[in-house]
């Protein structure tokens, strides 16, 4: 087991005897975006990366690469960028900024928690960048993206929160100057991860019943319009 970062005071991988099973971490795992200042354990990063990596890649290519930040010049640079990116989306909300509050609530705490990530996303204890080759597929990323839903799955299995958060992207050529990521990869996505100061899950999605039909496009499901709206969520969450 790798040994801990210096000062680790949070659980480490051998600690966690009741992590989440795999259906209680699937209906559970949202976009935490407010992270406590606890540096995460080598050994739980570990374990978080190790199931990454199970995730399936076109062709079996596996061109993959992870990069975990946990330096501050960087992770303030990449919150300088983060702000300009989320200066650029609030523009819609600058002549009246309470717009934001009277949004639908869902929407609202989704946008206020992405204006706290862009004020604070240099206190995230480790953010990874998910790098893929470029031009190895056909579709930019497709192949990458599964490893980032077993990565979220794994790190809420073991308390961690943490969401893409691509708003520092706008500068991706420095940042891959600085990082020294070879030209030939991209930047798929940032992951900002912490233990979170939020509430973890339940998500709320629109019923089975009304995104999935039956052999024909529009449908009905008529076994899924039986079930409740929540899905089966209460076999999985106390």
């Amino acid at each position: 087991m790798a040994a801990p970062l210096p000062g680790d005071s949070a659980p480490s991988v051998a600690a966690l005897d009741g992590s989440a099973g795999l259906f209680e971490a699937i209906y559970t795992t949202r976009a935490l975006r407010r992270f406590r200042p606890d540096p995460i354990p080598q050994d739980v990063l570990f374990q978080i990366l190790d199931a990454a990596i199970r995730a399936p890649s076109g062709q079996n290519a596996q061109d993959w690469r992870f990069l975990i930040v946990t330096e501050a010049p960087v992770k303030l640079a990449l919150q300088e960028w983060a702000l300009e990116g989320w200066a650029r989306y609030s523009l819609r909300y600058a002549e009246d900024p309470a717009q934001i509050d009277a949004l639908p609530r869902s929407q609202r705490l989704s946008l206020r928690s992405v204006e706290h990530l862009s004020h604070h996303l240099s206190e995230a204890p480790a953010i990874v960048l998910v790098c893929g080759m470029h031009g190895r597929h056909s579709t930019p990323g497709g192949s990458s993206y599964p490893a980032v839903q077993n990565l979220l799955l794994a790190a809420r299995a073991l308390g961690i929160g943490g969401s893409i958060f691509n708003l520092p992207l706008g500068h991706a050529d420095e940042l891959k100057q600085m990082l020294d990521i070879p030209e030939n990869n991209d930047i798929y996505c940032v992951l900002p991860l912490g233990y979170p100061t939020d509430t973890i899950g339940p998500v709320l999605r629109k019923p089975v019943q009304k995104v999935v039909y039956w052999e024909k496009f529009g449908q009905a499901w008529e076994f899924a319009a039986q079930q409740p709206a929540q899905g089966w969520e209460e076999r999985w969450i106390e």
